[in-house]
């Protein structure tokens, strides 16, 4: 594969990631309520979301989905709801039930809502379908361009969201026991919510 070409995928997968969004957002919540070391599954479930979208796109399964619109429509309305949910949780908590959430402890919890809040992401999907098809050509292989675009980008997304968790958890210490912190952890999920809704 042309290093060149590939080189010119991450820089663009890249970009498309940091722009904040409902995954962003996520993560800067997750990585508020519980810390960064709590929260490391957030960013392996948005990378295995990112396999699945990647995985769905070569496969073909995304022109079928495209056809039938209505399915992206109902699952990002799942998600919004689930942002929601999330979001009236945080905001009717008391600041030491951060702390005792049965979430820090479920680490399978954390890494399914983040794989939830990652597929039924309109946006996500609608730009795996845009991207990947750019990067891949008829001088390679098929599979192996599949295979390698994919691969970087779960790495690329693991990082992303790796980093928004790290620089957000550095102000968790500074909100603990504070009534404050469960407000914009709700603040940041409905912020995702309405994001998505928008879509």
């Amino acid at each position: 594969m042309d290093l060149t070409l590939l080189a010119l995928f991450v820089v663009t997968f890249a970009s498309v990631l940091i722009l904040p969004g409902p995954n962003a957002a996520f993560s800067v919540a997750q990585a508020l309520k519980y810390g960064f070391s709590k929260s490391f599954y957030v960013p392996l479930g948005f990378m295995s979301a990112t396999g699945i979208h990647a995985i769905t796109v070569f496969s073909g399964l995304g022109v079928i989905v495209q056809e039938y619109a209505f399915i992206l429509v109902v699952l990002k309305w799942v998600g919004v709801a689930y942002l929601l949910y999330l979001a009236f949780k945080a905001f009717t908590s008391q600041p030491s039930e951060v702390d005792r959430s049965p979430l820090v402890a479920s680490k399978f919890n954390m890494y399914q809502s983040a794989v939830l809040v990652s597929l039924t992401n309109p946006k996500a999907f609608f730009a795996s379908v845009l991207i990947y098809p750019l990067f891949v050509t008829s001088e390679d292989s098929f599979l192996f361009q599949a295979i390698v675009l994919t691969v970087f980008a779960m790495a690329i997304s693991f990082t992303v969201y790796s980093m928004y968790g790290l620089l957000s958890s550095v102000f968790k210490d500074k909100l603990e026991g504070c009534r404050l912190a469960n407000k914009i952890v709700g603040g940041l999920y409905v912020s995702a919510a309405g994001v998505l809704s928008a879509k």
